[in-house]
Order: structure tokens, then sequence, then C-alpha cells
């Protein structure tokens, strides 16, 4: 009982300041929380994107185990009567080693990947090859995340010239600086031909598959002179895999856009000449890391993703780790390169 007849007219409850108080305090944990717990998801995300990384890397050491060579990121017709068109990508190759042995024993080699018997395979949506975070990814189709290191081009049919290395960016690679492109001699100056460079400056190449061979070059294990776990072997990059306005556009095309990474051109004025290299261009403007996100599929071939700082990479010793966008353009493109080392002498060794 209260005997004070003015305590008995006190109400019990908050006042106005009290209960502003509390939302306040509240408001603050709240935006103390949320932040916390995005990072969080953030993170289990780049996790698990580096998970299906990691079993994807592993998948393409086996394969190269196997066959004692890397393959091609992507293999073609060479022109000749029947073999012309495209084939397929390295995710074929490595099917039978990420737990898809049956797509793979489903695969017809004789025909292009867009034939009727291996387009509906093509289309298979793989958990493994995506990332987390590819915002790209279209449920239920082809898509792909990772793609692999091809150095500073691809080789391709140029003006009638068969094997001819081009950058994704620059078109054809002069790579001695000695002013020719598109053609293995150098006239017997001793100096490197474009494509000797060229094989030594990336690790995956596009390879020509039956009838004539026009274009077949490979690293294997051995050959990895500057050292596996100094060479990049695969990375990240959302902006590849399936594209919704070209049907044609999944894991198993050979298009070098779609199945691979490169740095920047290294040279300056399209030609590897005295006074024309410049590394800091291997990690620059739109061919640098998590570059060009806002593009089209297809479009920016360079590594990125929606990881903070920088992308995911895979070294061809196993061993996987973040790598900063901010890379120093000259370690970038030593990281790329499997045999370095063979460009002393060079120009391109500066």
């Amino acid at each position: 009982m209260c005997s004070d007849p003015e305590c008995c007219r006190q109400r019990s409850g908050y006042t106005i300041i009290e209960l502003l108080m509390v939302v306040g305090v509240i408001s603050i944990l709240i935006a103390l929380v949320l932040p916390a717990v995005q990072s969080a998801r953030n993170s289990a995300r780049q996790v698990q994107c580096l998970n299906n990384m990691r079993n994807v890397g592993l998948g393409l050491i086996q394969a190269t185990d196997a066959a004692d060579r890397f393959p091609a990121c992507g293999y073609y017709g060479d022109g000749t009567p029947g073999t012309v068109g495209s084939f397929r990508s390295w995710v074929v190759e490595i099917l039978p080693y990420i737990d898809q042995g049956t797509l793979y024993n489903q695969w017809n080699f004789e025909k292009h990947y867009l034939d009727p018997l291996n387009a509906p395979l093509g289309e298979t949506h793989l958990p493994v090859l995506t990332c987390a975070d590819d915002i790209s990814v279209v449920p239920g189709q082809g898509n792909l995340s990772y793609v692999v290191n091809s150095g500073v081009g691809f080789s391709a049919l140029i003006a009638g010239i068969h094997d001819c290395p081009i950058g994704p960016a620059s078109g054809k690679l002069d790579l001695n600086g000695n002013g020719i492109t598109c053609n293995s001699s150098t006239e017997g100056d001793g100096t490197p031909s474009d494509r000797e460079m060229f094989f030594q400056m990336g690790l995956f190449f596009n390879e020509t598959w039956k009838g004539e061979v026009r274009a077949r070059r490979h690293h294997t294990m051995a050959g990895l002179t500057d050292g596996a776990s100094n060479t990049m072997m695969i990375s990240e990059n959302i902006r590849t895999g399936y594209d919704p306005t070209r049907s044609q556009s999944n894991w198993a095309s050979p298009n070098p856009y779609l199945t691979s990474f490169y740095i920047g051109y290294p040279c300056l004025n399209g030609t590897c000449s005295e006074g024309n290299v410049d590394y800091n261009l291997a990690n620059s403007g739109s061919s640098a890391i998590n570059a060009g996100i806002d593009q089209p599929e297809g479009s920016s071939p360079f590594p990125k993703s929606l990881h903070y700082g920088g992308v995911n990479v895979g070294y061809c010793d196993g061993h996987f780790q973040f790598l900063s966008e901010k890379i120093d353009g000259k370690v970038y493109a030593a990281l790329a390169s499997p045999q370095g080392g063979a460009l002393e002498g060079t120009l391109l060794a500066q």
C-alpha cells in the first residue's frame, strides 16, 4: 500500500525522453551490427568462391598430370575441310576431375560445341564453375566465373596467316620489336621470334584440332622454368561465361574472350622496340585488375571480381590466394609468364 497520496498519484512507465534514448541506443546498435553482418556474408561468399576455384584449379592440375601437358584454353579447326569452327574449351578437358565424368563421357569430341549432340551439355549449369559473388550468373545456364592465364594474348588467323599472336585489345603483337608480325622468321638476326616470346609469356593457348595442325603449343609442368609457385594458372572474371544476349556463350566455348584472362600489353605504340617497354601498362587502364566491371560479358578478358581490393588467383603448384588489384605491373607480368627468365637479353626483360 502507498501511504503517501502524492506517491499514489505517480504513474509507472517511461517518459518521452527515456523512450527516445532507448530508440536511439537500439538504432546505434543496429547501425553497428548490420555492416558486420554484411561483412560476414561477403567474407563467406569470398571463401565459397575461393573453394570453387580451388576445386577447378586442382582439376586443371590433375588433367595436366594425366596428359603430361596443360590443356589448350580452346580448340579450333585449322581451316581444312571438315575441321572448320569452334570445338571446345579447357573446361571440357577437366570435367572428369570436377566430378562431371558423365558429362565428359557424353561429349562428342568429333563435333563442335554447338553441335546438337554437345550443345545441351555445354548449357548445363555447374555450380563449381561459378563464384557466389558473380552477379552475372543466370540460373540454369552454362555459367563460368573462372578463366585461365593466357599471358599477353591469343593466336588467330589474320590476313590469311595462321597462328598469328594478337592482343585482346592491341591487335598483332610485335614482341621482339623488329617490325615484323605474324611471322615466325627473324631472318637470322638471333632475335627470338614473336611466336617464341609469345609462348614464354603465357600458359594456355588456342590450338587446332584434327586435320592439318597449324597451331599447337603447350607447356608442361617441367617446362615452368620460373617455378610452378610463381606462375598464375587461373583467376576470376565475372564478365565471362553465359551471356543472355549471345546464346553461343557458355563454359564450353573456346572463344578466347571467354576462356582466358590477359595482362595489359606492356609495349607502347604497338611494338616492343627499344624505349617502348613499360610494364606499368600490364596492370593499368581498361586492362587493370577489376577494371571493366560494368562491361558486357565477354568484352573485358581481364581478372575481375566483386571482392574488395582484388581477385582470387590459383597457381600451378596448387596454392590459391588473394591478389591485390594494386600489384606492380612488372610483378604481375612475371607471375603471368611461365618462362620469364628466357626473356633475358631481349627488350622485354627490362
